[in-house]
């Protein structure tokens, strides 16, 4: 036996040792199995002897094969649990005299891997939704702006409105007064001045009945502009909280998309 063969296989449990999760290893020269030790939970039980033919297109005969080192990931469905193969030839003055494999146990990682994947999924669902709660947020501003904006538009014509009023107010008061001026001109007049009183008193009674309107009308108005500004004010308060939320939106869909590349990326890592 090749001396350096001799050497692992006496150090073959020291090897193992190496290793941070259970494995079992395998060792064989160019004809047969020298050496195989188990691990706690993987056992392929390989025979010691066993020729190395019985191998053909495993990973370590094709790493003897090639006199490449090989790797490759398998499911927990032949063992029971997930493992890493790994399969290295060995070599003395450039030729290969051996192979020598490991089966490592890769539950936890599995583990990782799977929680990884699921952080990402539900991680994804959340940008998703914090990403549409942030479309539905700007477009509720924005409506609440053009709100807004059209309650000033009203209050402009409210203020137009008592402006009128005031002006009707005003006209009626002076309109009365000149009926009664007239009235009293034809009062003067005497015969000659009865249709002059008639026309005189229609204008006092027109004076009259557009005071009344105004008086009628003048407080609606008012009570109109008193809750148009409260409205306003609402608005402004809603407005303003609005803002927050959808900054606070935003960041969260910034805290997920951060989740989701740290998740994803934990998830490549944890690929062999």
């Amino acid at each position: 036996m090749e001396k350096k063969l001799e050497q692992l296989l006496a150090n073959l449990e020291i090897i193992q040792s190496i290793f941070p999760e259970d494995c079992c290893l395998v060792i064989a020269d160019t004809e047969k199995v020298i050496g195989y030790l188990p691990g706690k939970t993987i056992d392929i039980k390989i025979p010691v002897g066993a020729p190395l033919d019985a191998f053909k297109g495993t990973l370590t005969y094709e790493a003897y094969e090639t006199g490449k080192m090989l790797k490759e990931e398998r499911d927990a469905q032949r063992f029971g649990v997930a493992y890493i193969s790994t399969a290295s030839p060995i070599k003395e003055n450039g030729k290969t005299i051996g192979v020598i494999s490991s089966i490592v146990s890769n539950h936890k990682l599995d583990i990782l891997r799977t929680g990884a994947e699921e952080l990402t999924a539900v991680s994804e669902q959340l940008s998703a939704t914090s990403e549409q709660m942030t479309k539905v947020a700007d477009v509720v501003a924005k409506d609440l702006q053009d709100l807004a904006e059209e309650s000033l538009l009203l209050k402009d014509e409210i203020k137009h409105i008592e402006r009128i009023l005031a002006m009707i107010k005003d006209t009626a008061v002076r309109s009365r007064i000149l009926g009664l001026n007239a009235s009293i001109e034809a009062a003067r007049s005497g015969e000659h001045g009865r249709g002059f009183a008639v026309v005189a008193n229609e204008i006092k009674k027109m004076a009259d009945t557009s005071k009344e309107s105004v008086e009628t009308v003048e407080p609606q108005v008012k009570e109109m502009m008193q809750n148009l500004e409260k409205i306003i004010s609402t608005l402004a308060s809603i407005s303003s909280n609005s803002e927050e939320q959808s900054a606070m939106i935003e960041e969260f869909h910034s805290s997920f998309e951060h989740i989701v590349n740290t998740a994803s990326e934990l998830s490549n890592k944890a690929t062999v």
